[in-house]
């Protein structure tokens, strides 16, 4: 076997332990073990430190435990990674909301929209939990928005 297949062969092995850890990690957190979930996160990032679905997984997690500032960087190093994805910005428009960080969320929210705009997740967050802190002009387009994508004819208020 020359240098290059050995690396090759490398290269696909750890992808394949990585990918094994990472759906362990999904299968704990799904279970409730979100520390246990955490961990086979850390350990498949050590294994394939680009892959950003394993880093999303790992904010979720981390989302769950209370622990806001490491899901935050967690989401934000998926989005490094995958800057695509709306889910992502999404995610990481709630930890900002946890952590009082009000106009970076609804920057947030509004690249999640951008990307997809039929993304009722981020709409409801950049509704519902910015009354208290946003100019209330933006109110009736998030809800036209919101009861276009439900499907709702009209909004009476």
């Amino acid at each position: 076997m020359n240098m290059r297949s050995q690396l090759l062969s490398t290269v696909e092995g750890d992808t394949r332990v990585a990918e094994r850890l990472t759906q362990r990690g999904i299968a704990l957190a799904k279970d409730g073990f979100h520390q246990e979930a955490v961990s086979e996160f850390d350990m498949a990032i050590r294994w394939r430190p680009h892959h950003w679905l394993t880093w999303y997984h790992r904010g979720e997690a981390l989302a769950t435990l209370n622990r806001y500032v490491e899901a935050l960087a967690s989401f934000e190093q998926a989005l490094e990674l995958e800057p695509d994805s709306y889910q992502t910005w999404t995610f990481r428009a709630v930890m900002l909301i946890y952590l009082e960080r009000y106009e970076e969320a609804l920057e947030s929210c509004d690249r999640a929209i951008g990307i997809y705009p039929a993304d009722q997740e981020a709409w409801i967050f950049r509704g519902g939990h910015c009354n208290d802190w946003v100019d209330s002009s933006w109110r009736m387009p998030v809800m036209s928005m919101l009861c276009h994508l439900s499907g709702h004819k009209s909004l009476r208020t």
